[in-house]
């Protein structure tokens, strides 16, 4: 399910591909993705129309994102694919939507990260949000698991619609419809008890059970399904062992890269990310990962900012031992160095030798499996941005050098998307 065309700038802007890691600085006005005409959608339920516009590379807004030094800088990744609903997955109904409201903005975003102006929410489980940041509810945990998920976006108006999911999660970036349009999407969501970190302040519990919201000037959603995966459905699980550059955040403030891969996988792939602030290469939750994966799952291992003063090798022990775990149960690790820090010396960034790239590389290179340099990539791109003050544009608060906000965080999943696909590695064909 590869699935769409490669992605064409429009209104003379400069389109930044994540693939091979080569960025280009922005020369002015937005950036978008434009579908192809006339696609027969397949699958139950697949309709005829021409595809609509979509804002790639994890664009919530009609920009994909706020504009660096120069214009709009955009890490576009593989356009998201209008591949129809698979085999055994539910049909979108009309009554599904009439289950969810219409909320207002906090703080200048939807429930779920959208960048609004108008938010539609669907709870699908409990309507009660638990604030617990140690314990699940008895009914988040009921209602936990592998959910597969369909949807028909546009409808009887034009209308661009961003999707999310759970705590602020990305999963299908800003797509831009026609009246009488409808596309047919499908995805999987991985639901846990803790909706966002596995534990950790700021990280409560959430909503029990499933979760969709819906954001843009006009959001446009006609039918909507969901049923939890069974044994003839599994997903391929895709799961997150890191630390707070990568976890689901909460609050919409923050956004770890993980939150937002989902954006990048079509079914059969769901993203599982118990990435936890705080947590370094002996990583506490590896326990918790293991106890879920099985046969012919993946596993993405990055670690390295909450290892400083630790050695090199001890972080390349640490990072061996987990992909030793992960070969011995049939589950392919994949191993990716930290994001940059924002530390610019004038309009270059700074050394970033202290997030132990060295050490995943050699780690990945003993035991035979891939590795991404996120750390060289998102170097590469901070330098396209020019500045200090340009590249915490993409971080929270505008101000820390070290967590991204959203925006920040759909563009550095698009680098480590871009890399999967140029790197061939084997994730790759489930890109949409």
């Amino acid at each position: 399910m590869t699935g769409g065309p490669a992605p064409t700038s429009t209104g003379g802007s400069t389109v930044v591909s994540s693939t091979g890691g080569a960025s280009v600085e922005g020369t002015g006005g937005s950036s978008e993705t434009t579908g192809t005409g006339g696609a027969s959608l397949p699958g139950s339920g697949g309709v005829t129309g021409t595809a609509g516009s979509v804002v790639s590379g994890g664009g919530r807004g009609p920009t994909g994102g706020s504009p660096g030094a120069g214009g709009s800088v955009v890490v576009v990744g593989p356009p998201p694919a209008t591949t129809g609903i698979p085999d055994g997955y539910p049909a979108p109904t009309a009554a599904n939507v009439a289950k969810c409201t219409m909320v207002g903005l906090t703080a200048g975003l939807c429930p779920g990260g959208g960048p609004g102006p108008m938010c539609m929410q669907c709870l699908f489980g409990g309507t009660t949000y638990g604030t617990s940041e140690t314990a699940p509810t008895a009914e988040g945990t009921m209602l936990a698991g592998n959910y597969l998920v369909t949807m028909k976006i546009g409808g009887a108006a034009a209308g661009q619609t961003y999707v999310g999911t759970e705590s602020s999660r990305g999963l299908l970036p800003t797509v831009a419809t026609t009246a009488g349009q409808s596309l047919d999407y499908a995805f999987v969501v991985n639901v846990r008890a803790m909706e966002g970190q596995p534990k950790h302040a700021g990280g409560p519990s959430g909503y029990p059970g499933l979760d969709i919201f819906y954001s843009g000037t006009n959001p446009q959603v006609s039918a909507i399904g969901y049923a939890l995966a069974t044994a003839t459905t599994k997903p391929v699980m895709v799961y997150m062992a890191s630390d707070s550059t990568a976890c689901d955040q909460t609050g919409n403030v923050f956004g770890g890269w993980g939150q937002m891969l989902p954006e990048f996988f079509a079914p059969p792939v769901g993203i599982a990310n118990y990435a936890n602030s705080g947590a370094s290469s002996s990583f506490g939750f590896w326990t918790d990962i293991k106890a879920k994966w099985s046969a012919g799952d993946w596993v993405i291992i990055q670690f390295g900012h909450n290892d400083k003063g630790v050695a090199d090798a001890t972080v390349q022990q640490h990072l061996e031992s987990m992909v030793a775990d992960a070969k011995a149960a049939n589950v392919t690790a994949l191993l990716v160095s930290p994001p940059a820090r924002v530390q610019f010396s004038g309009s270059m960034e700074g050394d970033q030798s202290s997030l132990h790239a060295a050490a995943a590389k050699a780690a990945a290179a003993s035991k035979m499996v891939d590795y991404i340099d996120l750390t060289a990539l998102s170097v590469a791109w901070y330098n396209t941005l020019g500045s200090q003050a340009a590249a915490l544009k993409f971080h929270a608060n505008g101000s820390d050098a070290t967590h991204t906000n959203l925006d920040g965080a759909a563009k550095i999943a698009g680098l480590v998307a871009g890399a999967i696909k140029s790197q061939n590695v084997g994730l790759a064909k489930y890109l949409r």
